[in-house]
């Protein structure tokens, strides 16, 4: 019996994981089937639960959700409440040997998110959070998957179709299988009796630790914001302390990372300054979860295709958002263009080699900023000229924007590097490290501040001014709790509410704004700058279609108003 090689009416999918690639392949691919008028059937099997405190819930991850995949989850209509987002951060605070700076948010809006992808640290009593990954299956779940919560042992091939083994050996017949299993070993195992060309993907151990400080202790010790430490250790790529709720994540990234190097760390003065004198340095949970280092060779085979970490990833960052690309990337293939070997090179194994082209570039970048942190009057240059944007806000964010994108993922390596060949931000960097030997004194731009809350977003009041009829804005924003109401000439048009968006056309024309958007009650929303959505629309063009659906159900309610109108305005004038 010939295999299906493409998603039809009835077809069954397999996923293996339910972590972020599981659950973005499971909506995506419910999600385009029906546009194309299919109805299949998704099973996800996951075994953990991850509303359970601890390694049982745990996908051991720091947890930091980029600016970028915030942006793009949000045009997607997925949304992560304030029950998920531990903490909405505001900055990144840069600690080096001689001093600190700072870099906010765009706009000064909370548009990165710290997030448990379980139930939190093994020793929590109690939580009003929600898991990340647990949030993301039950959204998929909501869309139409079913958890089948079972570890799989094996696939084979029979008459056509995956024969997919659970628990106690029961098979299931699948016509895709969807392995999104990260850098498990199990991933080997389960495929041991297929043909298939597939080598995982090179890993190396990271460290995570995780500190109860309590609410009151974040907020005065870390507040809103990422603390990143550029200190000169050479097996030491990233070392950062991420907020949390109540508790704090060390997070390290590198090579080879041992206890011995977790310990000197923790006693450097850099780190020793964020943390209570009465911290435990043991931490309330830890553990050292493989990374990704390199692409996997040939992730697909006829009905079957990898995502996430056990295709591709980012290098060092945004693991999560390389979930939803990959993910997006192989069910658009499955459902647009077929589920053969052939088909998923074509299609999506194109998307991950681009992804490896731009790690090579990270690994440059990478190895640049070692360079900078291992010299002084360097890194002191780095921080003057960090110190001099952030404090002239309305000047081109030249570091500013480079470092941004190079610790939160926001960008590609390939982007950032081009960006600092720029010969202003040579000439500029230069300068500053020429005022740095002289000595020449300069104020820093780091501040305290009282953070009151840890949504997404900007919070507005009820009546309150969003967006102001005939001004000048190239940004969307997307409503992420409450409700807005849109006016013209003071006569209200309609109301929009929460996963609606607002503001789109001034993405794709330079004409003022047409009307004003004034908040209804508490509203919190999200800012989708026009860069980033543009340079997604290029990668993904489905988002347009995201886009183009809202604005024709717009003009479809336009169009039924002005119908009753006119039978209104009809009905009238027979009366008279």
């Amino acid at each position: 019996m010939m295999a299906k090689e493409k998603i039809e009416n009835g077809s069954k999918v397999a996923v293996i994981g339910g972590g972020p690639a599981g659950s973005f392949s499971s909506i995506f691919l419910i999600d385009l089937a029906k546009r194309a008028g299919l109805d299949i059937d998704v099973d996800i099997f996951e075994p953990q639960d991850y509303m359970a405190p601890g390694p049982k819930g745990c996908n051991m991850c720091a947890g930091i959700i980029s600016e970028s995949l915030i942006q793009n989850l949000a045009t997607e209509g997925i949304n992560l409440p304030s029950t998920v987002v531990q903490r909405g951060i505001d900055s990144y605070i840069i600690h080096t040997p001689d001093g600190d700076t700072s870099i906010r948010t765009a706009m000064d809006e909370r548009r990165i998110a710290t997030v448990y992808r379980g139930a939190g640290p093994k020793d929590i009593k109690e939580s009003d959070w929600r898991s990340f990954d647990g949030h993301l299956l039950s959204l998929a779940i909501d869309r139409g998957a079913s958890h089948k919560q079972e570890k799989v042992t094996g696939i084979t091939r029979q008459n056509g179709k995956l024969e997919v083994y659970g628990k106690d050996d029961r098979s299931n017949d699948y016509d895709l299988a969807v392995i999104a299993g990260g850098l498990s070993p199990n991933n080997m195992k389960i495929i041991e009796n297929l043909d298939l060309n597939y080598k995982p993907p090179k890993k190396t151990k990271s460290h995570i630790r995780e500190f109860y400080f309590g609410e009151d202790a974040v907020k005065k010790y870390l507040g809103s914001n990422i603390h990143v430490f550029l200190l000169n250790i050479p097996e030491l790529e990233f070392a950062a302390l991420v907020p949390k709720g109540d508790y704090v994540t060390l997070c390290l990234i590198g090579v080879n990372i041992d206890n011995d190097l977790v310990e000197s760390l923790l006693s450097m003065p850099q780190i020793k300054k964020c943390l209570p004198d009465d911290i435990d340095a043991s931490g309330s949970c830890r553990c050292s979860p493989y990374i990704y280092l390199e692409a996997a060779a040939e992730p697909y085979g006829d009905q079957i295709v990898f995502v996430g970490d056990s295709s591709t990833s980012r290098l060092f960052k945004d693991g999560i958002g390389a979930a939803y690309r990959t993910s997006k990337a192989a069910a658009t293939t499955a459902v647009l263009q077929g589920t053969s070997a052939r088909d998923f090179e074509r299609h999506y194994f194109r998307a991950c080699q681009k992804m490896e082209r731009d790690n090579r570039i990270g690994r440059f970048v990478f190895w640049m900023n070692g360079q900078i942190q291992r010299r002084s009057w360097a890194l002191g240059g780095f921080r003057r000229m960090i110190d001099r944007e952030q404090l002239r806000r309305d000047k081109p964010q030249r570091m500013s924007g480079v470092t941004w994108d190079t610790f939160t993922g926001s960008a590609p390596y390939t982007d950032i590097f081009k960006r600092s060949l720029h010969p202003f931000f040579i000439s500029r960097f230069v300068s500053d490290i020429a005022s740095e030997i002289l000595g020449i004194k300069q104020k820093n731009n780091v501040k305290e501040e009282n953070v009151k809350t840890g949504t997404l977003g900007s919070v507005y009041q009820n009546g309150e001014i969003i967006i102001s009829e005939g001004e000048a804005e190239d940004n969307m924003y997307v409503i992420q709790q409450g409700q807005v109401e849109i006016l013209k000439d003071g006569v209200k048009l309609s109301t929009l509410k929460e996963g609606e968006f607002f503001g789109e056309m001034a993405l794709f024309e330079k004409e003022r704004r047409t009307a004003t958007v004034r908040a209804l009650g508490d509203v919190r929303v999200l800012t989708i700058d026009k860069k980033t959505l543009l340079r997604r629309v290029q990668e993904d063009p489905s988002l347009a279609f995201r886009i183009i659906e809202k604005l024709s159900g717009r003009v479809r309610e336009l169009n039924s108003q002005v119908t009753e109108l006119k039978s209104v305005g009809a009905d009238n004038y027979t009366d008279l």
